[in-house]
């Protein structure tokens, strides 16, 4: 989170000091007990619009474009539409100038030179208005978030060049959607962790505790009458303890997490019914050198205005963590108490005693698998009964001694009967991580993340997701080859292994259409429009998770066949508040297609402000649009920017967009 939206967010405490209540969990930014969320009811259709910079990156990875990261933005943003139990929706508005006022609730996106090191993009909450209270009790509501993308793609502190199409920048886009909305970190492995412990991927972006949290904060009907709850308290020395992570979690169902209150208490929400969850609690890891607090948790402020730490150290007084079996606990799953989860039901009284020690002994680890292609991809991919054994890399804190030997008593299993591990082997100097070697996997416990369990003599470490159980290789992409389908519309031939119907071919952000399964194989795909001669990357995404570009990092492409540069003709020129206003867009070159039939591909039309809100799109031609508009503000049309597939037409980025007034009556 930037300077700018720290200080707003204190600035904007203030005004909830008189709010009480208690909270059930501190992944969402909380004043005086309330969350931080946009009033829904503020906006139509549940759905805030979100706008990107027409400045764009300042530099970019060669073979990379403004629209290729446009798409990847409204890829990332749909992710998160995509959740049923959750009734919040992000929309496109197209391109924004800076500087613009803008009184509507909306997210901002900018490339900015004020993201920090060691960040790929931060999002935030940034400005909000007079505390409220909705049917979930008293909130916050945010009126202007942001989301910073670095300016200059190609030197990234720490990362360096960074192509909009990979896995990194994509799973990063969704995470900072996420802070946009009011989520702040989790420890379930999720696409909400840190990238330290993420378990997410581009083919696979949300966990269950990112549908969780998201749901929770934004519940569409009757979602809270289909999950359960686990409820309880963590104490130490009879002193509760604030912001320990409590997780549910089983062999066969991903984390959900939550933290507890600053009295220790704590419920974990919008947990799927199943009849095995385990229970365990963990405390915050130490900062790590780019954080400026633990896992850079935004801490609660109290009534009085002051933020409220963890009541321990994470760096040098904490505890260890502990899986529940009863009032003393236990460091061993198997006798851990399983507990069942029924929807509508709180199991209560789940109540830790924690032990004090001076730091955690493994703490923060992130998992990588090594390709048949020889890359490192993370999570790893583990095919269900490998004839060989498959090794997974993993480093993070207190796995190895200064000498780089495998700490003393160091060991790793699975929660559940899921694998069979081999002994744990360094990887040799300087690599500062360590092997650890599958020797079988359990068909039984079918194909998806799973999770293991770090063991010390003295304290225990979980890593929810930490790799995936797949049936399959992970697909790939060796050619990419033009032609026609049955109707004589242009084609493209995507070959390849292990691709099928259900396989998702992505021209940059956006996906193809999947005509025909050849029978060599391969793919006769309808690519999204685009502008002539446009070159696009193609990248596969298969159901399990997995991504072509674990077998190639640099993806083929595919350039489309030239086409003249279009332009747009708008009338009237200027839109005033007080009226529906209808404004027609009449194109040369052009190609529009019904958004109304094509979400994804259809064209989209935005002003820049969410004070003109889009009522209506209407596509009469491929050359001409009639769209509806409300605006709460004076606007010239010159700020349009009409978004087909890849294809965008704006004057700033070059095209020529030309405002008119109205033809005089010849009456």
């Amino acid at each position: 989170m930037s300077r700018r939206g720290l200080t707003r967010l204190a600035t904007a405490m203030v005004g909830l000091l008189a709010l009480t209540g208690t909270s059930s969990a501190y992944f969402y930014y909380y004043f005086g007990g309330a969350p931080a969320r946009f009033d829904l009811n503020a906006v139509a259709n549940n759905t805030i619009p979100f706008y990107i910079s027409n400045h764009g990156p300042a530099a970019l990875t060669s073979g990379d474009s403004f629209e290729a990261v446009v798409s990847e933005i409204r890829a990332a943003a749909n992710v998160w539409n995509g959740v049923g139990s959750s009734a919040i929706r992000l929309s496109y508005g197209g391109l924004f100038t800076q500087g613009r006022i803008d009184n509507s609730p909306g997210i901002d996106i900018e490339f900015s030179d004020d993201v920090p090191p060691g960040l790929l993009a931060v999002g935030f909450p940034e400005s909000f208005g007079a505390p409220a209270t909705g049917s979930n009790g008293a909130f916050m509501p945010i009126t202007r978030s942001f989301l910073l993308l670095p300016s200059d793609m190609t030197q990234i502190p720490y990362y360096g060049a960074m192509p909009s199409y990979s896995e990194a920048f994509f799973v990063t886009l969704v995470h900072e959607f996420g802070h946009t909305m009011g989520l702040q970190h989790s420890l379930a492995s999720s696409v909400m962790s840190t990238l330290t412990t993420s378990g997410s991927s581009k083919a696979q972006p949300l966990g269950a505790d990112d549908i969780a949290s998201i749901s929770l904060l934004y519940p569409a009907a009757n979602y809270l009458s289909t999950v359960g709850s686990i409820s309880g308290r963590v104490t130490m020395n009879g002193t509760g303890v604030g912001l320990a992570s409590v997780v549910a979690i089983s062999p066969t169902n991903q984390a959900i997490c939550t933290l507890t209150n600053p009295d220790g208490t704590y419920q974990i929400n919008g947990i799927p019914p199943g009849p095995t969850y385990y229970v365990y609690v963990h405390p915050l890891p130490p900062p790590a050198s780019t954080e400026a607090t633990p896992d850079n948790i935004y801490f609660p402020f109290d009534a009085n205005g002051n933020s409220i730490p963890p009541n321990y150290d994470p760096a040098t007084n904490t505890f260890a963590a502990q899986f529940y079996s009863g009032p003393n606990g236990t460091r061993n799953w198997q006798q851990a108490q399983a507990l069942p989860v029924v929807a509508a039901n709180n199991i209560a009284g789940i109540d830790f005693n924690v032990s004090p020690r001076g730091s955690e002994a493994v703490y923060s680890v992130r998992t990588y698998g090594y390709t048949q292609a020889g890359l490192y991809v993370s999570p790893a991919p583990v095919t269900l009964g490998a004839p060989a054994p498959v090794p997974i890399a993993a480093n993070g804190g207190g796995l190895l001694q200064p000498d780089q030997t495998v700490t003393p008593g160091l060991s790793v299993s699975t929660l559940g009967v899921v694998a069979q591990l081999g002994d744990l082997e360094p990887y040799p100097p300087p690599t500062p991580y360590i092997a650890i070697y599958v020797l079988y996997t359990t068909f039984g416990v079918g194909p998806g993340p799973k999770h293991l369990l770090f063991s010390t003599p003295s304290d225990l470490y979980v890593l929810p997701s930490a790799f995936n159980a797949v049936s399959n290789l992970p697909p790939s992409v060796t050619s990419v080859t033009p032609a026609f389908d049955g109707g004589g519309n242009r084609a493209v031939v995507v070959a390849g292994t292990n691709l099928d119907q259900n396989t998702r071919i992505l021209f940059d952000g956006l996906p193809g259409t999947i005509e025909t399964v050849n029978a060599d194989g391969s793919l006769l795909v309808t690519p999204p429009p685009a502008p002539g001669s446009y070159t696009a990357s193609v990248v596969a995404l298969n159901a399990d998770g997995q991504s072509s570009m674990y077998v190639e990092q640099t993806p083929p492409t595919y350039t489309y066949d030239p086409a003249p540069a279009p332009s747009l003709v708008v009338s009237p020129s200027v839109l005033l508040p007080g009226s529906t206003v209808t404004v027609s867009v009449v194109g040369t070159n052009t190609n529009f297609i019904d958004p109304n039939t094509n979400l994804i591909n259809g064209s989209l039309v935005g002003f820049g402000t969410s004070d003109v809100v889009v009522q209506q799109v209407t596509v009469l031609s491929p050359t001409e649009l009639s769209v509806v508009v409300t605006p709460n503000i004076p606007l010239s049309t010159n700020t349009i920017s009409v978004t087909t597939g890849l294809g965008i037409i704006s004057q700033a980025l070059g095209n020529q967009v030309v405002a008119t007034d109205p033809q005089p009556s010849s009456n």
